[in-house]
């Protein structure tokens, strides 16, 4: 094979593997949005939002926000970002 058909083929083989992460995730998400906890901070999510913002809104702890927080991020559903000592959390997926 010649370098241009390894990459051709190498391209191919993403767009799969990206493929099914899409559908995997779509998955998880339905099976995560089931619980009612998970769902309220999913819909808080459109902006940035702490930890603490979530855990106020939802009247609720930060070691249970976080607890949620941790398997959506484990699946893609959210992703953060570290600004100034403090971490936003934000969706991926609409």
């Amino acid at each position: 094979m010649s370098e241009a058909d390894n990459r051709r083929l190498l391209e191919k083989i993403l767009c799969v593997l990206k493929l099914a992460h899409s559908k995997e995730i779509v998955k998880s998400k339905e099976i995560i949005l089931k619980n009612d906890t998970k769902h309220k901070i999913y819909s808080l999510c459109d902006g940035k939002h702490t930890v603490t913002d979530i855990a106020k809104e939802l009247r609720t702890t930060q070691p249970n926000v976080s607890y949620h927080l941790s398997s959506m991020l484990e699946t893609g559903l959210i992703l953060y970002e570290d600004v100034g000592g403090k971490r936003y959390y934000f969706k991926t997926l609409e």
